[in-house]
């Protein structure tokens, strides 16, 4: 097949989405990759005058999900609060699947999914980077204080009984021992607690000195370590696939050894940004994830083993080295973050927060809204007006994909996106079969981002602006891969009828 200049923008444009995609200070990069995607694809449908759809399982559910999504938008109790640029990221999210689909870029499409792997790389390195240098790190804004204590911070000689004051009401009651840093930036200052494990960030604004707790949470190349987990939750068990293909497949192969130490390089680095990132719904799904990978493992591996009258020495060694790996691994972790990962075991209420009674007001909201839900955008606006008045935080989302979908867009949507992801199941599944290491790196990826995202999203809202267009990409190469083994299959057919029939 001929590469055009239309086939070569959509290539281009599909690179640099990819590599910019865990860069969140990159939208520039991110908006021209996939503005180039859509000129070349259009460009191609003008130049050969044929539209050349590809239908797939999912066309039927995605246009009645989009036309429940507007109607939403549309039909909102106050339709004035509503945006349809919801919608439209919604909508462009989904046309990144479909450009995906209809890519038509032969076996280059590997090039693209081996992109989006060193990108992940380069960016959980330089989350790492940015860790070692005490940067990369989350602020919570705590409160204001007034512009006469720049001179006292300046001088960094200790704390007025003033300023403590000031600081005490915003939540701030530092100790005797606390003590004041000059940043590397000008007009910012550091307050460091040590007695009470806290560090602070002051910077200078035009009215005000803004006080900024750092919290020990990795944000990385992201702008909230939120987005990052998101991020990783999606994309890391969709890479454990590849790395656990390139074990199986490429071991004998020529370079085959480095590729597997590649990927897994790439895979370490991305589990330990996610580990930094304290987001716990992210861990618990991507460790779900994870067992459901292993456990598939050693049931196949037992099976092949049984078929042949093999032993079963080699599936009790690598089952226990697992363990001892994530044992290990546990006894390694800081300390903060085993404290983070305690408190989900010794305060189960207290790891969930506030997002039981976020819950209860989703579901009365649902009850209210049942068919056409409040509106894309909308959720933090009827949460305000709706919410218990002991509700200390109010939040943009339902933390929890089901209800929000259910909230925003209304049951019948809710209905809608569990039956798109039956269908993605069963497009995954159809892979099951497969040697070839992308075909078990699809399988293994595919099932284990689905059902990361499936886990996760019982805690949170991931459909986030870039972890919205990263789950429909991935989904797009999954039904990408196997569109490509389906025209091989074709061609290998034609051929060989052709020879017959001569």
């Amino acid at each position: 097949m001929k590469f055009t200049l239309s086939d070569k923008a959509i290539y281009i444009g599909f690179i640099i989405f990819v590599l910019s995609l865990p860069f969140d200070y990159t939208s520039l990069f991110l908006n021209t990759g996939m503005s180039l995607v859509l000129f070349g694809w259009v460009g191609r449908i003008i130049y050969e005058r044929k539209l050349n759809w590809k239908r797939t399982s999912l066309d039927i559910p995605i246009v009645l999900f989009l036309g429940l999504a507007l109607v939403a938008s549309l039909m909102a109790p106050h339709p004035a609060t509503s945006s349809l640029g919801y919608f439209w990221k919604l909508l462009r999210a989904i046309l990144l699947f479909y450009a995906v689909v209809h890519n038509r870029l032969g076996i280059r499409w590997r090039h693209i999914l081996i992109t989006f792997i060193a990108a992940a790389g380069i960016s959980s390195f330089l989350g790492l980077l940015l860790y070692i240098n005490d940067t990369g790190l989350t602020h919570s804004l705590m409160g204001r204080v007034g512009l006469e204590y720049q001179e006292e911070l300046a001088a960094s000689e200790g704390f007025s009984d003033e300023l403590r004051s000031e600081l005490r009401q915003i939540n701030i009651p530092l100790t005797e021992s606390a003590s004041i840093l000059q940043s590397k930036k000008t007009d910012e200052w550091r307050i460091d607690d040590l007695p009470r494990n806290r560090r602070y960030l002051v910077r200078k604004q035009d009215t005000n000195l803004s006080v900024y707790m750092i919290e020990q949470r990795l944000s990385g190349t992201f702008k909230a370590p939120n987005y990052l987990g998101a991020y990783l939750a999606l994309a890391l068990p969709f890479v454990i696939g590849y790395f656990v293909a390139s074990w199986q497949t490429l071991r004998k192969e020529k370079y085959g050894v480095w590729m597997i130490s590649g990927i897994c390089i790439v895979v370490v680095m991305m589990t330990a940004n996610l580990m930094l990132t304290l987001t716990r719904g992210a861990w618990v799904g991507v460790a779900f994830a994870t067992l459901c990978i292993c456990c598939y493992l050693i049931v196949r591996k037992y099976a092949e083993l049984k078929s042949t009258g093999g032993s079963l020495k080699r599936v009790v060694i690598g089952t226990t080295l697992i363990l001892a790996i994530i044992t290990v691994s546990i006894f390694l972790m800081p300390q903060h973050i085993k404290t983070r990962f305690n408190t989900m075991i010794e305060r189960p209420m207290g790891f969930m927060g506030e997002r039981p009674k976020w819950w209860h007001t989703s579901l009365k909201l649902i009850q209210k809204h049942p068919i056409t839900g409040i509106g894309l955008g909308r959720f933090r606006h009827e949460m305000t007006l709706n919410a218990p008045p002991e509700l200390s935080d109010v939040p943009f989302h339902a933390h929890n994909i089901y209800l929000h979908i259910a909230v925003e867009q209304g049951i019948p949507s809710l209905l809608m996106f569990l039956l798109i992801i039956v269908i993605i199941w069963k497009q995954i599944w159809l892979m099951k079969d497969e040697t070839g290491f992308w075909g078990i790196a699809a399988f293994i990826g595919g099932s284990g981002f689905l059902i990361s995202v499936l886990v996760y999203g019982l805690a949170d809202y991931i459909f986030h602006h870039r972890s919205l267009l990263l789950f429909w990409f991935i989904i797009g190469i999954i039904y990408c891969i196997q569109q490509h083994k389906d025209e091989i299959g074709h061609s290998t057919h034609s051929l060989k009828a052709g020879a017959c029939a001569s």
